[in-house]
């Protein structure tokens, strides 16, 4: 007896009816529909949706973009002198294409820093890019494509620690990393990166609008040098300390102790520490910066940073005439914090997020 003949006589068991073609087909899409999400809740969207999936995936993957703003701007910069590329750019719907995180300048096998302690989420590859994940304590997680990772899914690590590199296979015409930051828990809601470093845009005023007078006590002299015995970029961990207003970032230990007091009393008035994008620069990243930047970068081994008495800020600061920078350029110096005449807006090469300690 054939038990697969198609008889008006003999009905077969469910499990063994033809599946039609239409419902195969269903079936299909149904599984790749739930594959992609999958995919998407684990690492999320890298850059912007591709044109070929459809409303409807894009729908079911519960992933939104929007530029709302919860960023605390403490965290460390992944890469040092983060350089923004391609800004955070949302799509209006969640199946539109749009730029859904930061693109910044790197070279590859750059060391990728943790901007926050938490811990690795997820490590491998998404649509061919190698991708890293992390969340941090502060409950966000925070991917970074192309990136590699030696470390395994929930190992810990401290902030400013060396989490992975900069991979293969940028998607920009140099390469470049890109930085998605979205919260742990709840509705997936991609948020700008670029506040958390205080990456806000940096505005250059003109000559018209420089102030009249200098703040008192202010010096037009660079407040880093050499000391200790030490080489410039070489100086070892023992002899500096952590800034406890800007974790993962060092200094020497009296321009550390000057900074957290002068940022406790900048909380005071703008309810936040003061954002620290870079401090010290050891020698191999002073190398890493003149490969990325060339000409704009200092020679290694000759950084002003690479005394551990020198800061780029953020948040605001990094903007001339703005309430915090000009808050910096009045209250600074009675904490020994300094900015060159150089870097200010009438210098030869005007910086207003570059700050030093006065020795």
């Amino acid at each position: 007896m054939d038990l697969f003949a198609d008889s008006p006589h003999t009905a077969l068991p469910s499990w063994l009816r033809p599946v039609p073609a239409t419902r195969r087909l269903r079936l299909l899409l149904a599984g790749s529909l739930l594959a992609l999400t999958f995919t998407v809740a684990e690492v999320g969207l890298p850059f912007a949706a591709p044109a070929h999936i459809s409303s409807a995936a894009a729908a079911t993957s519960a992933v939104a973009a929007t530029s709302v703003s919860e960023a605390e701007p403490t965290w460390m910069s992944p890469v040092p002198a983060m350089e923004i590329i391609e800004a955070f750019d949302p799509p209006t719907e969640a199946w539109l294409k749009g730029h859904r995180g930061i693109d910044v300048l790197t070279v590859s096998d750059e060391p990728v820093r943790a901007p926050a302690a938490g811990t690795i989420r997820f490590r491998g590859t998404v649509a061919g890019t190698a991708t890293v994940s992390i969340v941090t304590d502060s409950g966000h997680v925070v991917s970074f494509q192309p990136a590699k990772s030696e470390l395994k899914k929930g190992e810990r690590f401290a902030a400013g620690e060396e989490i992975g590199t900069v991979g293969e296979g940028s998607h920009c015409d140099e390469s470049c990393l890109h930085i998605g930051v979205w919260a742990a828990q709840g509705d997936k809601v991609y948020i700008d990166p670029a506040g958390f470093f205080g990456q806000e845009k940096s505005i250059l005023l003109p000559l018209s609008r420089k102030p009249a007078k200098e703040p008192t006590g202010d010096s037009t002299t660079s407040g880093a040098g050499a000391w200790g015995g030490h080489r410039n970029g070489r100086i070892p961990a023992a002899a500096m300390c952590t800034l406890d207003s800007a974790p993962g970032q060092m200094l020497r230990c009296d321009a550390q102790k000057a900074f957290d007091r002068m940022s406790h009393a900048y909380e005071a008035r703008f309810s936040t520490p003061i954002s620290v994008t870079d401090a010290y620069r050891d020698y191999d990243t002073q190398v890493i910066l003149k490969k990325r930047k060339g000409r704009m970068a200092a020679t290694p081994g000759t950084s002003n940073h690479g005394w551990a008495l020198a800061v780029d800020l953020g948040g605001g600061i990094n903007s001339f005439g703005s309430a915090q920078h000009q808050w910096m350029r009045a209250n600074a110096p009675k904490f020994g914090w300094i900015h060159p005449g150089w870097a200010r807006q009438s210098g030869s090469l005007p910086e207003p997020w570059h700050w030093e300690f006065r020795q």
